[in-house]
């Protein structure tokens, strides 16, 4: 037997990966050519961290909540995209290496709606800043 992440057991490591670590993959890109980053922070959560070896090379996230604060973390490998959702009470306050993050190189701006702004990235390594609303 080599695996415990049986889907008998709720399918644990895709929910620790998807929800918790908020690495994706976009249905309309196989083999995370697009990456869907989107960590849902909560309950007693403060932080996670997880990394994913894809086809295209490593995707990472690392996220800490602290009060109102949050800090997300995301490198998108070479030749790939990825749509990055930060949780934010405004994306006014979105910060990408401590630069607004609507001007920030190869960031751009989607919407903003439920809470979390979205944004669009190519490859390389971002670091968003936000206030939370709870």
């Amino acid at each position: 037997m080599n695996s415990f992440n049986h889907y008998s057991l709720g399918s644990c490591g895709e929910w620790l990966y998807d929800s918790v670590a908020g690495i994706g993959w976009d249905m309309d890109a196989p083999g995370y050519k697009h990456i869907i980053i989107r960590p849902q922070p909560g309950n007693e959560l403060s932080f996670a961290r997880r990394n994913y070896d894809s086809i295209h090379g490593r995707i990472a996230t690392s996220w800490k909540r602290d009060g109102h604060a949050f800090t997300l973390v995301v490198t998108v490998p070479a030749n790939t995209t990825a749509t990055v959702y930060v949780p934010a009470a405004d994306a006014l306050h979105v910060t990408e290496s401590g630069r607004p993050a609507a001007s920030a190189e190869g960031v751009n701006f989607l919407r903003q709606e439920n809470g979390v702004a979205s944004y669009e990235v190519g490859s390389g390594t971002y670091r968003f800043g936000s206030i939370l609303n709870n």
